[in-house]
């Protein structure tokens, strides 16, 4: 049979009992601060300009659970390339959802579009991932944020749509200095050492404001990747 020719593989149903993974996550809420600080145990990266989004691979089969939206795969279809990305199977991760205009910024605007059905074709979709909460169709969650982050890294291979965040141990004041260069609104702190509890986080995952330079840049997702070494383009 030509290759043009052969059947699609038939993606299993939400009711197969071969899936292991959750079909909703009860996701960590941050807790807020007043402000950026510095602490070696603590991982600070960019509050991204974005929604929150639990994004889940098992047997070939991507679901998106975002607040609020029945049906998150079919206004984000491009995502559906991540088992491509995994070195692994069986897998849930906590991120952040954007929509990329056509220079590569994240666009509130655009995302809000998407959002609500007007345009489900608005601008890129993107999706940066900060946590891992299961691998190999198993619950991690029990395991310090250093080492989910660490296996994190290890199984998500960079992509251009979808990508592992980029952030730094130990200096909150330096990292949230750089995002006010870049007009981003918040930097998030999460504590190395901590696992991952359901709803109300505690001291595991901080959110602290950033005063954003004036006026306001809009830098792409590629720069903003580079923190806290790029500047802001004109």
């Amino acid at each position: 049979m030509p290759a043009e020719q052969l059947p699609l593989p038939e993606l299993p149903s939400i009711d197969d009992p071969r899936l292991r993974l959750p079909d909703r996550v009860n996701p960590m809420q941050p807790t807020e601060v007043d402000a950026a600080f510095d602490h070696p145990d603590y991982f600070f990266e960019p509050w991204w300009p974005g929604v929150r989004a639990v994004a889940s691979a098992e047997r070939g089969r991507v679901r998106l659970q975002v607040a609020g939206l029945a049906d998150a795969e079919a206004a984000f279809p491009e995502l559906g390339e991540l088992p491509d990305q995994l070195a692994e199977d069986g897998v849930a991760l906590d991120g952040t959802l954007l929509v990329l205009d056509a220079e590569g910024r994240p666009d509130p605007e655009l995302l809000r579009a998407r959002l609500s059905g007007r345009q489900p074709h608005a601008g890129r979709a993107a999706y940066v991932a900060a946590d891992l909460l299961w691998a190999a169709g198993e619950p991690i969650t029990r395991r310090s944020f250093r080492i989910r982050r660490d296996w994190l890294e290890a199984i998500l291979a960079p992509g251009d749509r979808i990508t592992v965040g980029h952030g730094y141990p130990g200096d909150g004041t330096l990292v949230a200095e750089a995002l006010a260069r870049l007009g981003i609104e918040g930097l998030s702190a999460r504590r190395l050492s901590a696992r991952y509890r359901a709803g109300a986080a505690g001291d595991a995952w901080l959110r602290a404001p950033v005063s954003p330079a004036q006026p306001r840049p809009r830098p792409t997702l590629a720069l903003i990747l580079r923190l806290p070494l790029g500047e802001p383009q004109a």
